[in-house]
């Protein structure tokens, strides 16, 4: 039974209505970072934002399935749904040890954040991909390899830099979007009550 009710809020009905809004977020964020040709990724507000009032699981499985949806259109996605797997996985469990609430804590989350995408994602690049997958950030870490620096050192180096500032921005965008949420919607998933209260002090 305990197993049971475990499971329904996991993936209550209003997780189950988040997930493809989340998706959608992070297939617009995406788009617009390929738009812009800015090496910073945006594609992953959406399961932040996932993790950060429903946690873990959703997350990691709004994740993969953003992954799985953007590699019909680009097969270079596919290989990176490792890397949204842990990113949805670690937004979950800081919202859950409370280190989504106060601006501060947002950034120690960014940060984590952002080394769980560079560790995950650096050997993805450079073992796929040769260290470039046509982005911003690998026409950066091109330049670096042109001067003779090692292709993981290349990769890890813009990744650290990149992943940090798009993190921190992704971080804090999924936390606007739950600010301006009404408090019925927040009391309805696992972890919203802690932003009704962070937000009445």
């Amino acid at each position: 039974m305990a197993t049971r009710n475990k499971g329904k809020e996991t993936f209550s009905l209003m997780v189950i209505l988040l997930i493809p809004i989340a998706i959608a977020i992070n297939i617009v964020g995406g788009q617009l970072t390929s738009l812009l040709k800015i090496p910073v990724d945006l594609d992953m507000i959406g399961v932040i934002l996932v993790g950060t009032l429903a946690g873990p699981i959703p997350a990691a499985v709004t994740g993969v399935l953003t992954n799985l949806i953007n590699g019909i259109m680009d097969p270079t996605w596919l290989p990176y749904a490792f890397c949204s797997f842990f990113i949805g996985i670690s937004s979950g469990l800081l919202s859950k040890h409370n280190m989504m609430n106060t601006i501060w804590k947002q950034v120690i989350s960014g940060i984590v954040i952002a080394l769980v995408a560079t560790v995950t994602a650096t050997p993805i690049t450079v073992f796929f991909f040769g260290g470039s997958t046509g982005g911003g950030s690998s026409m950066i870490a091109a330049g670096l390899m042109a001067t003779g620096v090692q292709i993981i050192q290349a990769v890890f180096s813009v990744y650290i830099v990149t992943e940090c500032i798009g993190k921190l921005i992704s971080v804090f965008v999924a936390n606007v979007i739950i600010r301006v949420l009404p408090e019925r919607t927040l009391v309805k998933y696992r972890f919203g009550e802690k932003f009704i209260k962070t937000s009445n002090k």
